[in-house]
């Protein structure tokens, strides 16, 4: 449907000037009387549409408003790939290219490996620099790059970023191949540009040094979305603002959220202006290998994707959350198309909102939004839908603590009251109740929630969203600050029960972890997110767990230490080891060695594992709670 048009039926007899007035009223203007049946074609504001044709339809001078609906020749595209490409379908992307199929100035970044640029599939689609005359030598657009007619090589600094690996070549096929030329697959958005930004060299490493300027380049090039098929677990500071700096100029990061089956966060993926996608199959079903957790936003197609490979030819099984990556990519590209001069705030958000939701044993609730729906997100971006996802609270941080004295001479602040989640932004009335009584609220976002902690003695600290208590939890009075996991996970075929809130305090509502029985040891990963205390002069783990079916077990207790190096090329230090008897529950604790720093990363995130070898038939972990103490 036309994104800005209703076709608006007056009244019999409506005055003229009340009709004009009316129209003024809701800042929309006649293009077109059609006395011959009573009707007009009305202009309304970018993505005010369902909001106006309600406005219409309740005024008495009017007796119907419609939307301007679009009608197109049935057909299906003649790419021969294309009866397999179970993905288009399943995304709802056949339905919305009867509205749009992407734009030439719907610039999408492919940030990876190169791309086989003379691809027939492919070479109609390749954005070229306006800037710039080819093969000159010179730098014509004075970008300190020569002859970057149609993407660059950031290893090698040159303006051919060639595929050694063929992975960037499937990235951009999915994204942007050429429709309708009886050949191949067809991509998302195949009337969109891509531009190949090559970081990845010879031995497959993307190295900081590759990424960063690619994404400046995207950013400076005016990319509307920046697809990131890539992962690696350490947070590197000048990657996170060259994120930022794409989100201030208008793009939309959108990355993998890796292959490795855990809840741990990893990057760019996990930076708040990133948009975190995981993977699923054709049933709806998490991909056993994907990544999930708080931290993941929306899931997208990632087995069995149709996709193009360097030779100009063509594979129908490339797959992991690098297929689920350009899948959403090219979904963002289209809804860019659809409204031009959509925010990346307003994609964002439709994609998201309007994600179908994913409930899967023993994952719960593994993507935050779901899987992404190209035609609701259509109708989303365009405004005939509207709402957002029932909020749901992920995490709270810290979760007590406040007590421990300020040393004199010592600059320290007390860290913000956090509630992380989803469905939290504006209009949404959120409050932040300490025992009833509010506290001030410092900001307010789809997924924060930041209000100062006040008093530190014990108390329930409560989120209200539009006069309905969302979520109380327990803030419990100590020496120092009190956090505890955002998120959990095991190694199938084990399996685990609960999260946050079994674990958050002693409460007698336990997480429990079973054995697996191909290793015969119970191993749980935990992370902690958000942890933010300045400065920091120690940091204890304090746990209460008990065994069942695990005499004669040792339990060891691991923290990342991120100085080592990044995940997980670097080392996990012991803390804790002890043998395991089925006795009663027991409170542990145990202190980090040295530099406590060193055992959170950039964004305030530990790494914990917890692993009990020789664990019997049935052995089962409780845990009623786990957290870091930090004084």
């Amino acid at each position: 449907m036309h994104p800005t048009r209703l076709l608006v039926e007056p009244a019999p007899g409506a005055d003229a000037r009340a009709l004009a007035a009316l129209h003024a009223s809701l800042g929309a203007h006649v293009l077109q009387e059609l006395p011959a049946i009573g009707w007009e074609i009305v202009e309304v504001a970018t993505g005010e549409l369902a909001q106006r044709r309600a406005d219409y339809a309740a005024s008495p001078l009017v007796s119907r408003a419609d939307f301007d609906r679009a009608r197109q020749l049935a057909y299906v595209p003649n790419d021969p790939y294309y009866s397999g490409m179970w993905n288009l379908p399943h995304m709802n992307v056949d339905t919305v290219w009867n509205t749009t199929r992407g734009s030439s100035s719907v610039l999408v970044a492919v940030i990876d490996t190169g791309c086989e640029r003379t691809h027939p599939d492919l070479a109609g689609s390749l954005w070229v620099n306006p800037g710039e005359i080819a093969n000159n030598g010179i730098d014509d657009d004075n970008d300190g790059l020569v002859d970057d007619v149609s993407g660059w090589d950031f290893v090698n600094g040159d303006n051919d970023p060639d595929d050694l690996f063929g992975h960037g070549t499937a990235c951009s096929g999915i994204i942007a191949a050429t429709q309708d030329n009886n050949q191949g697959i067809t991509g998302i958005a195949p009337l969109s540009k891509f531009v190949m930004l090559k970081a990845c060299n010879d031995q497959g490493y993307l190295y900081d040094s590759y990424v960063v300027p690619a994404l400046l380049y995207a950013a400076d090039r005016g990319a509307k979305v920046i697809s990131m098929s890539f992962y690696g677990d350490q947070v590197t500071p000048a990657e996170r603002d060259a994120i930022d700096y794409c989100w201030s100029h208008g793009a939309l990061p959108i990355a993998a959220a890796g292959n490795d089956s855990q809840t741990i966060p990893y990057y760019p993926a996990a930076y708040e202006h990133t948009l975190g996608v995981g993977s699923h199959n054709n049933s709806d079903q998490k991909s056993s290998f994907s990544n999930w957790g708080s931290w993941v936003d929306v899931a997208a197609p990632g087995e069995g994707i149709s996709a193009t490979t360097p030779g100009g030819g063509y594979t129908t099984g490339f797959a992991g959350t690098s297929a689920a990556c350009p899948n959403a990519a090219g979904v963002a590209a289209l809804l860019f198309a659809a409204v031009p001069g959509a925010t990346n705030a307003q994609v964002r958000a439709a994609l998201e909102d309007s994600a179908i939701g994913l409930n899967q044993a023993p994952y719960g609730v593994w993507a935050n939004y779901g899987r992404v729906d190209a035609q609701a997100a259509l109708a989303r971006v365009l405004g005939t839908s509207s709402g957002s996802k029932p909020a749901r609270v992920l995490f709270m941080s810290p979760v007590g603590g406040g007590l421990s004295p300020v040393p004199l001479g010592t600059n320290t602040s007390k860290p913000d009251l956090l509630f992380y989640g989803v469905g939290f932004e504006l209009p949404n009335v959120v409050r932040v109740l300490r025992d009833g009584a509010p506290r001030p609220i410092l900001a307010q976002d789809r997924h924060e929630v930041h209000a100062r902690v006040g008093s530190n003695l014990s108390a329930d600290i409560s989120l209200e969203l539009n006069s309905s208590v969302l979520q109380t939890l327990h803030w419990e009075g100590a020496m120092g600050w009190l956090f505890a996991p955002s998120d959990a996970n095991t190694k199938s075929p084990a399996t685990t029960s609960g999260g946050f809130l079994e674990l958050y305090r002693d409460d007698g509502s336990r997480f429990t972890c079973t054995r697996d029985s191909q290793s015969h040891t119970i191993f749980v990963q935990l992370a902690l997110r958000k942890v933010r205390v300045d400065p920091i002069q120690g940091i204890d783990l304090e746990w209460t767990r008990s065994y069942t079916n695990c005499n004669g077990g040792t339990e060891t207790v691991e923290v990342y230490d991120w100085q080592s190096g990044s995940y997980p090329y670097g080392n996990f230090v012991t803390v804790h080891s002890q043998l395991v008897s089925n006795s009663s529950e027991l409170h542990l604790a145990a202190s980090l060695p040295g530099n406590p720093t060193r055992f959170l990363d950039p964004e305030g995130t530990a790494y914990v594992q917890i692993t009990t070898s020789n664990a019997n038939s049935n052995a089962l972990l409780s845990l009623d709670s786990f957290r870091l103490h930090v004084r």
